[in-house]
């Protein structure tokens, strides 16, 4: 079902839909095995087949419908988040939405017709009798754990407190393992691409940048084993570079490669840049290398190049933005994981300034509108006529020839005509300057009303809202950019900002910012969608307010997962977490409605809640080691763009480890606490 919305939605089978798959194929099985179990019970109860499949079914239909609703209604608000995240999770929710949709029709209408026909309680029937001997070990086995369970529960019943408090005090050790996990906004992909920016020192001739180019060749082919193949040019930036604004120029060499595949090599693309960065800072004349490891085309998803983390300096004076980027710059290259520290406006380059005296200008009576337009057809050149052959026109560019204007004294001696005076209205002073300076007086030299020399600016003035902007960016090293941004952050507030200077974070950072907080939006959202769809199906609101304890403790396993496999949260995993607030329910689900029936049939709170548990240990053991089962593939993955969804499977994992521990001893023992006043007044 799940590829024919793929085929009619028009779209296409890519990692996001495989990876939907790969977790909804432990799911869809979930409520197949609550309703078979229960149809299976009925059957050792003497019930026919036909009755037991009925009764069987009709009786936990609320709760697999309840446990299914719990978990769409997690995903259906993702059909609508804006941005990156809509954009790489719209499709997976929905994926899955229909998926188990689907999985609850199947289980509550083929399934027992499935039973009806086909299952039978009779074993001894079996022809083989190695099943016969595998059945009696099997539920031998399983007797067993159920009658442990029971006396666990039991004790759990009489030492009420010992396991609350208990269960507290780990949920509050895992919190104080926060700090050691890392944050991002997306896991970057081990793709094996490989891209190397070299920065030399501006205006460094083409040759020289030649001869470090083959150094950088020689770099690659002595300590870069696992290329497939690399590439080396000098001066202009062509292709993906050129897109996301990469640098150009005869100081700049490009350089990168491709590596072979995950499997086929022992070092990660990240280890291999550090080593081929390490090399290139030891070639004379390198000022900046930048290296980046990531799918050259992941950064457009995010809008733009650059680095994972950058911070932007805002103002509109060169000399206090300057000098404040290169204070955070130091403060940048001391922080620990900071690799490939630059300045967007670090590159300045030569140039020739004029300073016209204004004064003397006006005096010989010219403007700046005059001197600018002179210049300009000096230089660049202006159209002088058009020629026209064939029906086709072209312009005819008319300038001065290079060798009078190469030189800083061919400026200075460019002549600039100034107006000839009328006899009305003569230009005070002008003869006696013709007559002292030895110069026609309508040709003015550049060099007697301007001060002409050399210096050095930016070779591009990056603006943000129409503010003059400058750039402190880096790249991480074997720590996440979310830690890098959080030491940053501390270290930039104790600076003196000038008062017409503002910062703030963009790039990574930025768009973390924004997915997360869609993301906590999304969250609190779907844990309040659960709750009403508990409490419509139990018709209390104090039930689903005690199944809801099993969230806040599903995070014990999610840090201690992530601190183990040193996983940081990301967009991803916090999709991973979002998913488990409608799964880690099911159970809860499951078990509690249980209590519930036999509390209405007159059991006692302690029978209840044992004979309960007992009953429906199997479902619940069956159905969360099928979707730890449909997880651990994604969740071991060692193949190419694993690091973008193994994240997503270990935060699952972990969750549901820990969350059914929770379930089978935390929620009972915390639903016989809450009703443990109508418990008193029924044995009145």
């Amino acid at each position: 079902i799940a590829f024919i919305y793929i085929f009619l939605s028009k779209g296409t089978i890519n990692t996001i839909s495989l990876s939907s798959l790969a977790i909804a194929t432990g799911m869809v099985v979930d409520n197949a095995i609550v309703i078979v179990d229960n149809v299976y019970r009925r059957l050792e109860r003497g019930n026919r087949p036909s009755e037991a499949a009925i009764f069987g079914a009709s009786e936990m239909f609320l709760s697999v419908a309840a446990s299914t609703l719990t978990t769409v209604v997690v995903f259906f608000p993702m059909l609508f988040i804006p941005g990156v995240v809509g954009v790489i999770f719209g499709g997976l929710a929905m994926i899955i939405i229909v998926t188990l949709t689907a999985s609850l029709f199947t289980a509550t209408t083929f399934a027992p017709m499935l039973c009806a026909k086909w299952l039978k309680f009779n074993h001894s029937a079996a022809k083989s009798k190695l099943m016969i001997k595998f059945y009696a070990v099997s539920e031998k086995w399983f007797k067993s754990l159920e009658n442990t369970y029971s006396r666990a529960l039991g004790f759990s019943l009489n030492h009420k407190k010992l396991i609350l408090i208990g269960f507290i005090i780990l949920f509050v050790f895992s919190l104080l393992l926060l700090p050691f996990v890392g944050n991002e906004f997306l896991p970057e992909e081990d793709s094996g691409d490989l891209r190397i920016t070299v920065h030399l020192a501006v205006g460094t001739r083409l040759e020289e940048s030649d001869k470090v180019a083959q150094r950088i060749e020689e770099i690659f082919a002595q300590n870069v084993p696992e290329a497939r193949y690399y590439y080396i040019r000098c001066g202009q930036v062509t292709g993906v570079g050129r897109l996301v604004g990469g640098a150009s120029g005869t100081h700049v060499i490009s350089s990168g490669g491709k590596l072979v595949p995950k499997d086929k090599r022992k070092r990660s693309v990240k280890e291999v840049g550090q080593a081929v960065r390490n090399k290139i800072k030891l070639i004379p004349g390198v000022l900046r290398t930048d290296i980046s490891t990531g799918n050259p085309l992941s950064s457009l998803i995010t809008g733009g190049g650059g680095k994972a983390v950058q911070l932007e300096i805002i103002g509109n004076s060169f000399k206090e933005t300057n000098a404040l980027a290169a204070k955070i710059k130091t403060i940048m290259e001391k922080i620990p994981g900071a690799v490939d520290v630059s300045i967007s406006r670090e590159d300045n380059s030569p140039e020739l300034r004029i300073d016209v005296d204004r004064e003397k200008a006006a005096t010989l009576g010219l403007d700046m509108s005059t001197i600018a337009s002179t210049l300009n057809a000096y230089i660049q050149g202006t159209t002088a006529t058009k020629y026209r052959e064939k029906g086709e026109t072209y312009d005819i560019y008319v300038r001065l020839e290079d060798s009078s204007r190469t030189k800083l004294e061919d400026i200075e001696n460019l002549a600039i005509m100034a107006p000839l005076p009328s006899e009305n209205t003569p230009f005070l002073g002008l003869e006696d300057l013709a007559s002292r300076q030895g110069i026609n007086r309508a040709r003015i030299k550049l060099g007697n009303i301007a001060k002409i020399y050399e210096a050095s600016g930016p070779d591009r003035i990056e603006r943000k809202n129409r503010e003059r902007m400058v750039r402190v960016m880096c790249n991480a090293y074997k720590r996440s950019t979310g830690k890098i941004v959080e030491d940053l952050k501390k270290e930039v507030s104790k600076l003196v900002l000038p008062a017409d200077i503002m910062i703030n974070f963009g790039g990574e950072a930025e768009e973390q910012k924004k997915a997360f907080k869609d993301l906590t939006l999304l969250l609190v959202l779907g844990v309040a969608l659960v709750y009403m769809v508990m409490a419509a199906q139990f018709e209390s609101l104090l039930d689903p307010f005690i199944i809801m304890f099993a969230i806040p403790f599903t995070f014990i396993g999610v840090i201690l997962a992530f601190v183990v496999t040193r996983t940081t949260l990301s967009i991803n995993t916090f999709l991973g977490i979002i998913m488990l607030m409608g799964i880690v329910v099911n159970n809860a689900i499951v078990l509690i409605s249980y209590i519930i029936m036999l509390r209405a049939r007159g059991v006692s709170m302690y029978e209840a809640v044992t004979t309960a548990g007992k009953h429906r240990l199997r479902p619940i053991l069956m159905t969360t080691m099928t979707t730890m089962a449909g997880l651990l593939p994604l969740a071991l993955s060692r193949g190419e763009g694993s690091e973008v969804w193994q994240p997503l499977g270990i935060t699952m994992f972990g969750g549901l480890t820990v969350s059914t521990l929770v379930t089978l001893l935390f929620v009972p023992t915390l639903y016989a606490v809450f009703h443990r006043k109508s418990a008193l007044a029924r044995r009145k």
